[in-house]
C-alpha cells in the first residue's frame, strides 16, 4: 500500500497527515461532486508555469499495475484524454482552502487539491491541480497562489520508515498488532 504525506492549509491552519491512494480519491471524488467544472493541470513556479489541460471528469488508480489516470476532456473542444503516471512516483498530496474576496463573488470559500509525483532517477516533480473553474474570477490565479501557500508542507516527513500506521478502509486488516 503507497503512503505518502497530505500536506493541508485551511486558512493558514496548517497540518500534515498519511494518506493512501483510496483516500485521496475519495476526496477528489467528492470534489468532482460538488463541481460542476473541474480545472485539471500542471503547475510548476520555477518555470513560472500554469498549465490547464482541461476538465477533469474522473481519476483511477490501479495498485496492481502501478497506474494513476486522470480522464479529462479539453477546454474548447469535445475532445477526451488521459494523463497516467505510475503509482510509484506518487510523492505527496496538497490541499489549500482559503476564504477570500473574490472581485466578482464577493467574499468565498476556495479550496484547490494537489498532487505530485516524482521521477526516482531524475528527482523532477510533477505537480497536477483540480480547482473550481466557476468559483471565483481567477482560478488560475487562486491556484498559483494557494500553491505558494503549501508547497513545503509534508516534504519533511515520511510515513513509510514508520511501517504500518495507516489502515485503508477498503481493505483488510494487515494482522501487524
Amino acid at each position: 500500500m503507497k503512503v505518502f504525506a497530505h500536506g493541508c492549509n485551511i486558512n493558514f491552519q496548517e497540518s500534515v497527515r498519511e494518506m493512501v491512494i483510496s483516500d485521496w480519491k475519495r476526496l477528489l471524488d467528492k470534489m468532482l461532486d460538488q463541481q460542476e467544472k473541474t480545472l485539471f493541470g500542471k503547475i510548476d513556479l520555477e518555470a513560472k508555469e500554469v498549465r490547464v489541460y482541461g476538465r477533469l471528469e474522473r481519476f483511477d488508480y490501479d495498485e496492481e499495475g502501478n497506474r494513476c489516470t486522470f480522464y479529462f476532456r479539453w477546454l474548447d473542444e469535445p475532445k477526451h484524454e488521459e494523463e497516467n503516471r505510475k503509482l510509484e512516483e506518487l510523492y505527496l498530496s496538497h490541499e489549500a482552502s482559503f476564504d477570500i474576496v473574490d472581485e466578482q463573488a464577493g467574499p468565498v470559500h476556495y479550496r484547490v487539491l494537489y498532487i505530485t509525483f516524482m521521477d526516482e532517477e531524475t528527482g523532477d516533480e510533477t505537480t497536477y491541480f483540480f480547482a473550481d473553474e466557476e468559483g471565483v474570477s481567477e482560478p488560475l490565479a487562486c491556484v498559483a497562489e494557494f500553491w505558494q501557500q503549501v508547497w513545503e508542507l509534508g516534504r519533511d516527513i515520511d510515513f513509510e520508515m514508520f511501517g504500518c500506521s495507516v489502515y485503508d478502509i477498503n481493505r483488510k486488516p494487515c494482522g501487524c498488532e
